[in-house]
Formats: C-alpha cells, structure tokens, sequence
C-alpha cells in the first residue's frame, strides 16, 4: 500500500537565490526542482498533500497549506522575489506548526527543504536539530 502524506516545502527566498550560476537563476531552478518533488508526491497517492512556505524575507510566509493541485503551489512560486536571508529554522518551525494542524491525521508528516544559500551556523547539521522540537512534538514558543 502506498504509504498517505503530507508534505511541506521550504523554498530559499534570499537575496542568494539572485545568482545565476543554476540558469537563469537559483529562485527559478529551485521552482523547477519544487513542480517536481510536489507532482510526485501527489502522483504518488491520490490522498497526498503539498503546501510551500517561504524561508526568507521578513519571516517565514506560508503560501500554500495542503493542496493536491501543483498548480496552485507553482503559481504561488511565481510570485516569490528574493528577499533578505535564509531562516531555516523558523521555517522549519513553521512547516511543524502548519502539519501539526493538517485535516487527515492519518497522512505522515513530511519536510523538504530547499537550501540555495550558506546555513549561518558552522555546526548547522547538529546545531540545527537542537533547536527543533522532535517530529510529532509542537514546538516550543
């Protein structure tokens, strides 16, 4: 049986997603890899869910919850400009929060994040798991 998801996709919206090193640019090769992670989520089981928040700017935005249409996901995209720096870790936190509400308890919770841009802590890996609450936890305030 194929196994019921949800899942949330972090996109870098910071000012590294200018550079054109991935053509035209990090922000839209990022749109390409998000249209294809989603679209094989969602052909995955009909019952999937994807949504996609922003990880940059002002604080982390959240553009879309849980949709099956990755329309919706792309043309939220599409309106992305880049924008300050990267806070993996709110966004993190945030794509906690918005699964942690998701309408089928049954879908496991799943995180995908894009990073195109330096993590601001040399230790991020381990650095980074410490400030998480554990998955099936809601974090802290």
């Amino acid at each position: 049986a194929m196994v019921l998801e949800a899942t949330m996709v972090c996109v870098d919206n910071s000012e590294y997603m200018r550079n054109g090193d991935y053509p035209p640019s990090r922000l839209d090769a990022q749109t390409d890899a998000v249209n294809l992670v989603c679209s094989a989520k969602l052909e995955q089981n009909a019952e999937n869910v994807v949504g996609v928040l922003t990880a940059a700017g002002a604080h982390a935005e959240i553009l879309e919850t849980a949709t099956q249409d990755v329309g919706h996901v792309l043309r939220a995209l599409h309106a992305v400009r880049p924008a300050g720096a990267l806070d993996l870790v709110a966004a993190l936190h945030k794509a906690q929060l918005a699964l942690k509400h998701r309408q089928n308890p049954h879908q496991r919770a799943r995180i995908v994040a894009f990073v195109g841009s330096p993590l601001a802590t040399p230790s991020s890996g381990a650095d980074l798991e410490q400030r998480l609450p554990p998955p099936g936890r809601a974090p802290e305030k």
